[in-house]
C-alpha cells in the first residue's frame, strides 16, 4: 500500500508538472494588418487575439532582436513602429526619410538594415538607441520609377556587409557598414527580390525578379562578388517571369526557385548548374517553407488559395491544401516545433489556417485583420524565422 501511494503521488506530482510547464510554454503570433494599420497579437495555444497594437500605414514585414523587440516596417507612412512582445506594447516610433519597404536584422541583432519603396537608399538602425546611424545613397534614379526601389537586404555572415537589390538599375549594391560605403555593385540580367546564400556560404543565389527573356537565378561568388552562372528559368506556355524567393533541399543538392509570374517551381541540380525538373504548383508560387522532417516544401502562393506540398525526395506536388477561396496569401508561413502543425494566412479570407502535417488538412481557422500579408511568431523567448 505505501509503494502504491507512493508511486500515485510520484505520477500526480509529475502530471502537475507537467501541466505547468505546458501552460507556461507561450506560443504567440504576431500579425500585421496592411489594411487596419496594426498588429493583432494572437494566442496559437487558445486561438483568442489577446491585443491588438496600433502602427504605422500599410504595415508589412517584421524583424525582431533577442531582447523582444519587434520592428515593423510601414509601407504607407516614413516610419517604423518597434513593439515589445513581452508586454504587448507599442514602445517607441522611429521616423524614417522615406517609405520603407523591407527590413533586415543584422546577425548580432545590433543593426537594423532599412530599404525603401521610394528612395534608392539604406538605412543603418542601432538598436539599442533605436536610431538611424547611416543612411547610404545606392545610386541614381533617371525620370520616374514606380516600383519598389529596394528589395529585401542581405547580411553577410560576418555582419560586415549589406547587399541591397537596387531594382532602379538592376544591380546588387554591397554596403561596408563600419564605413558606410559602398563596397560593390554587381550588374544583374534583371533586378533581384531575394540573394539566398547557399549553405556552405560560398555561392549567393539571386532570385531575379524580370529579365528580357522572363525570369533567371544569377549565381554569384561571394568571396569576389563576381557572377559565374546566369540561368534563365523554364517559363511555361503563358507563364511570365517574376521570380520570387527559393530554398535549398536539405542535403543542399538541389534548389527550388518560385516563379511568382505563373504556377511551376523549378527545380537547379546545385553542382551541374542546371535545371532537372518543373513541378506545377498553384498560382504564383512565391515561398517555399521546409517540414520539419526534411521532407516537404509546403508553397505559399500570392495568386491562390492553395498550399501546395511538394515531396523533395520525389520532386513532385503531392498534394493542394485550400485554405481559402481567395487568392492573396500572407509571406510568412510557421511549422510548429514538434513539426505537427503548419500556420499559413489566407489573407482575402480574413483567417489564419492551421494545418496538420500528417493528415495535410487544415483543422482550424483564426480570424484575423484585412490584408494582413505578414506575421511573426513568439515561442517562449524565441523568435523562429517564418520567411
Amino acid at each position: 500500500m505505501r509503494k502504491t501511494a507512493a508511486l500515485l503521488f510520484v505520477l500526480v506530482l509529475l502530471l502537475s508538472i507537467t501541466s505547468v510547464v505546458g501552460a507556461s510554454e507561450e506560443r504567440l503570433a504576431f500579425i500585421s494588418s496592411e489594411g487596419a494599420n496594426n498588429v493583432t497579437v494572437i494566442n496559437l495555444n487558445t486561438e483568442k487575439v489577446i491585443k491588438t497594437l496600433p502602427t504605422g500605414a500599410v504595415s508589412h514585414a517584421m524583424a525582431t532582436t533577442p531582447g523582444g523587440r519587434i520592428y515593423v516596417n510601414n509601407r504607407g507612412s516614413k516610419d517604423i513602429t518597434i513593439i515589445q512582445a513581452d508586454g504587448w506594447t507599442v514602445a517607441e516610433t522611429i521616423a524614417l526619410p522615406a517609405t520603407s519597404f523591407q527590413l533586415a536584422m543584422s546577425p548580432d541583432g545590433k543593426t537594423l538594415a532599412v530599404a525603401y519603396k521610394d528612395a534608392l537608399k539604406l538605412s543603418l538602425i542601432d538598436t539599442a538607441s533605436n536610431t538611424i546611424t547611416r543612411t547610404i545613397d545606392l545610386g541614381k534614379v533617371t525620370g520616374e520609377f514606380k516600383a519598389p526601389m529596394v528589395k529585401h537586404p542581405y547580411w553577410s555572415p560576418d555582419g560586415k556587409f549589406v547587399y541591397a537589390p537596387d531594382l532602379v538599375n538592376g544591380t546588387i549594391v554591397k554596403v561596408n557598414v563600419s564605413q558606410g560605403s559602398i563596397e560593390k555593385v554587381i550588374t544583374l540580367p534583371g533586378g533581384s527580390h531575394y540573394l539566398h546564400p547557399s549553405p556552405d556560404g560560398k555561392v549567393l543565389y539571386s532570385v531575379n525578379e524580370k529579365t528580357k527573356n522572363g525570369t533567371s537565378l544569377t549565381l554569384i561568388d561571394a568571396g569576389t562578388d563576381t557572377i559565374t552562372n546566369d540561368i534563365p528559368f523554364p517559363l511555361a506556355e503563358g507563364e511570365k517571369g517574376l521570380g520570387h524567393h527559393g530554398a535549398f533541399s536539405p542535403d543542399s543538392r538541389y534548389f527550388f526557385f518560385c516563379n511568382e509570374g505563373g504556377y511551376h517551381i523549378a527545380v537547379l541540380d546545385t553542382a551541374k548548374r542546371e535545371w532537372v525538373k518543373t513541378i506545377k504548383t498553384g498560382k504564383g508560387p512565391g515561398h517555399p517553407s521546409l517540414s520539419r522532417d526534411g521532407k516537404y516544401f509546403f508553397i505559399v502562393h500570392h495568386n491562390d488559395g492553395v498550399i501546395s506540398v511538394v515531396d523533395i525526395a520525389k520532386q513532385e506536388n503531392i498534394k493542394d491544401i485550400r485554405i481559402g477561396t481567395g487568392t492573396k496569401q500572407a509571406h510568412a508561413s510557421y511549422f510548429t516545433p514538434d513539426g505537427k502543425f503548419f500556420y499559413a494566412v489566407a489573407s482575402d479570407d480574413k483567417v489564419l489556417a492551421k494545418i496538420d502535417v500528417g493528415k495535410m488538412e487544415v483543422v482550424s481557422t483564426i480570424t484575423v485583420p484585412a490584408r494582413a500579408m505578414f506575421f511573426g511568431i513568439k515561442e517562449g523567448k524565441e523568435f523562429p524565422s517564418t520567411e
